[in-house]
């Protein structure tokens, strides 16, 4: 006996009491008389991703969106945002106004306010017209993403397009034409910085493992489980010391996570096998990565050994990155300290970066327009002390209200709490990396937290509805 997948959408707590009863698909009577009383019992999803999604513009405009920025084959981005604020103006109980979209909005603020200051008052223009479009692109996905049938069609799409594209190209740029940065695999855009092109691929390894969770038999799942291997091999082959950083910390998640069980019997009796299974599956993978993966990988990340004594940092690498990335944090921590407030502008790190180094007291290898290599510093710089709390404020927040929910829904929906705690675990390798690495701008940080935020909130109205249809099932 089984309850039906869901495909109405969620109840979402900033919104009217009434307002998601006018268009929600009432629920059929036979699925609520077969529900199982049982506190681990939850319904499955079909065997195909489209049944059930209720198509509408703003979700096709916003599938086009994730395409556009994925793939870099149609340069239609802006036209894509703007039909999707379209659809959102035309859809019935629209605009989802949760804290992300009120922190992300506060920080454009504050960055505006910095505008008036700043010394670099065109890039700072541009930049800020960039994070006003992140606003909107927040808003679509809040908007878009209606239901859970919504949610699990945009990760396997977002996952394809990052196959068939990113992954791709990079494994052929590697093993097929021989096209590396320095023996570092890279694709092109976005994707030619290793370091960028590894924290992208964590968030996308944690969309794998919560599919790997609630899919059933079927390709979909055949699918994640070969992206489980593909997505931690380009990691590797980035040879991105923080994208290692991150991998391990994301292994230690999995290894010490959930662990979904099918029934209560499964829960007192299967704990030790189910985590022997999942010890024996992540060696087994990652042996398969190891030999897969080149040479130049391990003999990057020994140098980790050497990164707590900063005199001998030039022992890291043999290319110096790691003493130049310590001379450019302390680039960023003069400018932070000389503009506590208000920053030097949004955008107008590497402008400042690039006068400081010229004072004196730096190594000659950090001259010129670079980046602060760190997200936390990079913020700091540009937008000041309570600029970076903001930001941290918008990223927070999100995290702490779904991990609220998943721990009240971890009795009753097991695979989806595990599926939600993977994708907490996605954020939390990505803010890992952006300690090494400047992150703040990409969009696909927003979009994972907009997922993120809407998977919680299917998890908890999901809760609600079987906890009540068991309540009515014991009355009746």
């Amino acid at each position: 006996m089984s309850v039906a997948f869901d495909a109405t959408a969620p109840t979402f707590p900033w919104r009217q009491p009434g307002g998601a009863r006018r268009w929600q698909r009432p629920a059929p009577v036979a699925a609520a008389a077969e529900a199982v009383v049982t506190p681990t019992h939850e319904p499955m999803p079909p065997t195909s991703p489209f049944r059930g999604v209720r198509w509408s513009f703003l979700y096709a405009a916003f599938l086009l969106y994730i395409f556009v920025i994925t793939t870099y084959q149609l340069n239609i981005g802006t036209i894509a945002v703007v039909a999707a604020i379209g659809g959102l103006l035309f859809q019935r109980d629209a605009f989802r106004l949760p804290s992300l979209l009120a922190w992300l909005g506060l920080f454009v603020v504050w960055c505006a306010i910095g505008y008036v200051k700043t010394e670099y008052p065109e890039i700072v223009w541009d930049f800020l017209f960039q994070y006003m479009k992140l606003w909107m692109i927040t808003l679509v996905a809040l908007n878009a993403l209606r239901s859970r049938s919504h949610v699990r069609l945009f990760m396997i799409f977002f996952l394809g397009c990052f196959a068939l594209y990113p992954l791709r190209g990079a494994m052929f740029n590697y093993y097929i034409y021989h096209e590396a940065l320095f023996g570092r695999a890279y694709w092109n855009y976005i994707y030619n910085n290793p370091n960028d092109l590894a924290a992208v691929t964590m968030l996308q390894l944690s969309l794998v493992a919560g599919l790997l969770v609630t899919e059933p038999r079927g390709w979909v799942r055949t699918a994640a489980q070969v992206g489980a291997g593909l997505l931690p091999m380009l990691i590797l082959m980035t040879q991105s010391r923080a994208g290692f950083i991150a991998l391990c910390v994301f292994v230690l998640c999995v290894l010490f996570g959930p662990r979904p069980n099918k029934s209560i019997y499964a829960e007192k009796l299967g704990r030790k096998a189910g985590s022997k299974k999942k010890v024996v599956a992540l060696v087994l993978v990652a042996a398969i990565v190891s030999v897969a993966a080149p040479t130049g990988v391990w003999e990057r990340v020994g140098g980790l050994k050497g990164v707590a004594d900063t005199e001998h940092l030039d022992q890291v690498d043999s290319e110096g990155s790691a003493r130049q990335r310590f001379e450019i944090w302390k680039v960023a921590a003069r400018i932070i300290s000389d503009n506590p407030i208000s920053g030097v502008g949004l955008g107008g790190y590497n402008l400042a970066h690039e006068s400081y180094a010229q004072l004196g007291g730096f190594d000659a290898g950090v001259q010129g327009k670079k980046d602060a290599h760190s997200t936390y510093l990079h913020v700091a710089a540009e937008t000041g002390i309570p600029g970076l709390l903001i930001f941290l404020g918008l990223v927070l927040s999100s995290a702490f209200r779904a991990e609220q929910i998943r721990r009240m829904c971890r009795k009753v929906l097991p695979r989806r709490s595990a599926q939600l705690f993977y994708v907490e675990a996605g954020l939390l390798t990505f803010l890992v990396a952006g300690i090494f690495g400047s992150f703040a701008h990409l969009s696909f940080l927003y979009i994972h937290l907009a997922l993120l935020l809407v998977l919680a909130e299917t998890c908890r109205r999901d809760m609600t509805s079987l906890l009540g249809t068991r309540r009515r099932s014991k009355h009746s």
